[in-house]
């Protein structure tokens, strides 16, 4: 490797270990407040409401997303390609463009919404509490879509801070607030709903407070000539289109569970599955730490034609993802009973089993993201959406094969084998279209060696109790014993040292400047 590409890494490196330490604090406080939010729904109102809100929200997901068309998604990729002062001028009508056509398709997909709600809620879930929520999340429609637009300039530009805290941060604070206002002033039976529309109003505003500057020096660009400008337009949609169904089969495969559960049991049962499937979602921390910059950073190393750092980047990156989500997964199968006791409480006890499937599927599920990027960055967005396509239909098939005979243990076992699944069949894409492995040797080797703290704690596990303080004791002990190992077995590279080194820099920087700069 010569010292251009080694230098070209470290600074790919560089920008992913600040990113990932801003997101980190984004993501932390983030999931600490979701995970508040969805505890007080689970434990205040119960496992029946916890699974309308959860039905509603998957509904309400499914249609904003064919609802977006795709153009957030491509709006990222090209602002991020035509970054410069040279090209920027190239943004502004793909950007008035998404904006005009999100507006137009967020009102007639809210309006299908509004109008179908009552047969949504009656015919298909045989539950006609669902309508009232399908009601007022139909309205959230439009809001959704042109947040998601202001969000992708925000990342477009690299400004992760800001993105982080407005995605991760605000939006949370003010739907737990408003949940815990309405709970306060006895409005019991709208506090789910309204906290949810407070939440979708501040995130609108907030994405585009965040993201006026840049919307405001695109759109001062000279325009293109007309050619030009059609050609740009066409190239722009032939990569969106495909990112519509995308986005829509992947949010069936996240969810398709859910809805057959709902289908074909109740949504009680919803609830109780949605309590492990909430807690297995601890294993997406870890890629969301990378991947809100690892697409932008591979984008501008694509853009200058170093596939060799875009290769060592996505190893690195693939590796702390396994580094990260090792004890997280251990913890879950050793402990599952007492995590969900701890959390949401003993009337979600049945999800224990699922919990524990779950979360061997939710570990690799967490690797599908780099190869998704990689994909991407090929503009290879039909290869992500036929694959997507196939993976929901057979999580279909299975679902409602296997739940029908193992209730929500059914649904865990189908998730699971189709996100391995998905993950083999995403690496072997990306390989034959860039060559790339998106995964390091000595991840398998970290793996076995994990085995070794893990059949000790699990032993400890006999004679622990199902108290926060016991918990804590054996996460204690896996954690220092993993690490130990881990250092013990020199599993660590260069690259690793290189990153970490860089994180404590800045954590130590006074005030975190070295990491919030040019960052914000």
């Amino acid at each position: 490797m010569t010292k251009d590409n080694e230098s070209e890494i470290d600074r790919s490196l560089t920008i992913l270990a600040k990113g990932s330490l801003i997101v980190f604090i984004g993501v932390f406080f983030s999931k600490i407040l979701t995970y508040i939010y969805k505890f007080v729904i689970a434990r205040y109102f119960g496992p029946e409401d916890y699974g309308l809100f959860s039905l509603a929200l998957i509904i309400a997901t499914l249609f904003s997303t064919l609802a977006s068309l795709g153009l957030s998604e491509g709006l990222l990729r090209y602002a991020s390609l035509y970054n410069n002062k040279d090209n920027l001028g190239k943004v502004k009508p793909l950007l008035k463009f998404s904006i005009v056509i999100s507006l137009l398709s967020g009102i007639i997909f809210a309006t299908i919404l509004f109008l179908t709600r009552k047969t949504i809620a009656s015919t298909i879930f045989h539950d006609p509490s669902l309508e009232i929520y399908l009601f007022y999340f139909s309205l959230t429609i439009p809001l959704i879509l042109i947040s998601n637009l202001f969000l992708s300039i925000i990342k477009a530009n690299q400004k992760i801070l800001r993105y982080t805290f407005i995605l991760n941060i605000f939006q949370n604070i003010s739907r737990l607030i408003g949940i815990f206002l309405m709970i306060f002033i006895g409005l019991k039976s709208y506090a789910i709903i309204g906290s949810y529309l407070i939440g979708i109003v501040s995130l609108a505003a907030a994405s585009y407070f965040g993201a006026r500057r840049y919307i405001s020096s695109i759109t001062h660009q000279l325009d293109i000539d007309s050619i030009e400008r059609k050609n740009l337009k066409k190239e722009f949609l032939s990569y969106s289109w495909p990112i519509i169904f995308v986005g829509f089969v992947g949010t069936v495969l996240y969810w398709v569970d859910s809805l057959v559960i709902g289908y074909l049991m109740d949504t009680t049962s919803v609830g109780i599955y949605g309590a492990a499937f909430t807690i297995v979602s601890l294993l997406g921390i870890a890629p969301e730490l990378f991947m809100q910059m690892f697409l932008p950073v591979i984008l501008k190393e694509y853009s200058k034609g170093n596939l060799g750092v875009i290769n060592q980047t996505s190893k690195q990156v693939s590796k702390w993802i396994g580094l990260l989500n090792i004890p997280i997964f251990t913890i879950m199968v050793v402990f599952p009973e007492v995590i969900i006791t701890l959390l949401f409480g003993d009337s979600y006890l049945e999800a224990a089993a699922s919990l524990r499937i779950l979360a061997l599927g939710g570990f690799f599920s967490s690797f599908i993201n780099i190869n998704t990027s990689l994909l991407s960055m090929k503009g290879k967005s039909k290869s992500i959406l036929f694959t997507l396509a196939a993976a929901s239909l057979i999580n279909l098939v299975l679902d409602f094969f296997l739940v029908s005979i193992y209730g929500i243990e059914g649904a865990a076992i189908a998730t699971s084998l189709v996100w391995f699944l998905t993950l083999a069949f995403l690496s072997v894409q990306v390989y034959k279209s860039t060559n790339i492995f998106a995964a390091r040797r000595k991840l398998f080797s970290i793996f076995l060696w994990s085995l070794v703290p893990a059949l000790i704690v699990a032993f400890l596990g006999k004679y622990l109790g199902s108290s926060w303080i016991e918990l804590f004791t054996g996460i204690i002990i896996y954690g220092l014993l993993y690490i130990i190992i881990i250092l013990l077995t020199k599993n660590l590279d260069k690259n690793d040292y290189f990153m970490l080194k860089k994180i404590s820099s800045a954590i130590k920087s006074k005030n975190f400047k070295g990491v919030f700069q040019g960052a914000e």
